[in-house]
């Protein structure tokens, strides 16, 4: 019954783990082919930025553009964000315009979709090949696959809309206000003018006041991170290099309680593994999960060093061994990157960086 139920533990999560890296590729999917549409297709001029559209605290620029023929039209910006930055009156940018509809348009040096894309394949493929790799595929797995399935498409069905309820494809663009053919540009306003009302310039004011402790902190948390990922990155650079290797067995699970918000018990390997002096040795392996990756009796490869018998772990290949240094290290260089931009950011309350703020009659 033990086996039954772990062997249905263990599907369920591989089948988990299928999903989230089906669902990640497909995001990436959608999103790369989406940008290389349009850095296919899309016309190219060079436009004007002429003020911003604010809606719910988020400004959408507008530019107004002329094709080669000599015709000008306004395109509104098909991302939208909260701050100044590039949105300032008179700056002239380079324009993907979209095939379809001159009034959308994004600016030709934004690789934005293209970060968000390749960032989403990342886990995805990291999924899929944990899914592979970590368990095997059993007919527990095509069972758990089958009922998440059946899952799915019930909700599906739930949630879909009667035939005759269902709004065309024109009606639905017309409801989300895309493929408008013209700019309401009374609602397009200078984003100086905006930034110089009072409850603005108090707000970037407060802004800048938490950026000057803000990006402190995340540079230290980056130089926390970038020491783990060295550290971690030596000893494991350390087994690779020298480090034997023999087979393990998991005799058992040991159970730990973590405390937070998301707290609960993770299940840690104890494997007992014979070196190659013929000496029994049990170690408590580094990395833990609930629910547990493995189960007593599991046949693993144990990597150690035979002058240090505290320095040892469960070999999960180049890839996964490797795994937890990578994301320290990339965390690292991401709060780095954020902590360098907030600094950068915000220096003039109530205007753009290197752009005054409109004097008051």
């Amino acid at each position: 019954m033990f086996t039954l139920v772990a062997d249905g533990i263990h599907a369920f999560n591989q089948v988990g783990l299928f999903f989230g890296a089906l669902v990640c590729l497909g995001l990436a999917g959608l999103i790369l082919g989406h940008s290389l549409y349009w850095r296919l297709h899309a016309r190219r001029a060079t436009g004007t930025v002429i003020g911003v559209i604010e809606q719910g605290g988020l400004y959408t620029p507008v530019y107004r553009y002329t094709l080669p023929d000599g015709e000008t039209h306004e395109a509104k910006s098909d991302t939208s964000s909260d701050s100044p930055r590039g949105k300032e009156t008179g700056r002239v940018v380079s324009l993907l315009i979209s095939p379809h509809d001159p009034a959308q348009a994004q600016e030709a040096t934004s690789y934005l979709s293209e970060a968000i894309g390749l960032v989403l394949t990342i886990p995805g493929v990291c999924l899929g090949y944990t899914a592979l790799t970590a368990y095997p595929v059993t007919w527990m797995t095509w069972v758990m696959a089958a009922v998440l399935l059946i899952y799915l498409a019930e909700r599906g069905h739930r949630i879909l809309i009667p035939k005759g309820q269902r709004l065309s494809i024109a009606q639905w663009r017309a409801q989300h206000g895309l493929g408008a053919s013209a700019i309401d540009l009374s609602a397009v306003v200078p984003i100086e003018t905006i930034l110089a009302a009072p409850d603005a310039r108090q707000k970037a004011q407060a802004q800048v006041k938490t950026n000057r402790w803000a990006a402190p902190l995340l540079g230290v948390c980056a130089v926390m991170l970038l020491a783990a990922g060295i550290y971690q990155a030596r000893d494991i650079a350390r087994l690779q290099s020298s480090g034997l290797r023999a087979p393990g067995e998991v005799i058992r699970l040991k159970s730990e309680f973590r405390s937070g918000r998301n707290g609960g018990y993770s299940y840690y390997p104890v494997v007992r593994y014979r070196t190659e002096r013929n000496v029994t040795r049990e170690f408590k392996d580094s990395i833990g999960s609930n629910p547990p990756s493995y189960r007593p009796g599991d046949k693993v490869t144990v990597l150690y060093r035979a002058d240090d018998p505290r320095d040892v772990m469960i070999d999960r290949g180049a890839l996964w061994n490797w795994a937890i240094p990578a994301v320290l290290l990339l965390a690292s260089l991401l709060l780095g990157w954020v902590a360098v931009w907030i600094r950068r950011s915000g220096t003039s309350p109530g205007a753009p960086t290197g752009l005054a703020a409109p004097a008051r009659g």
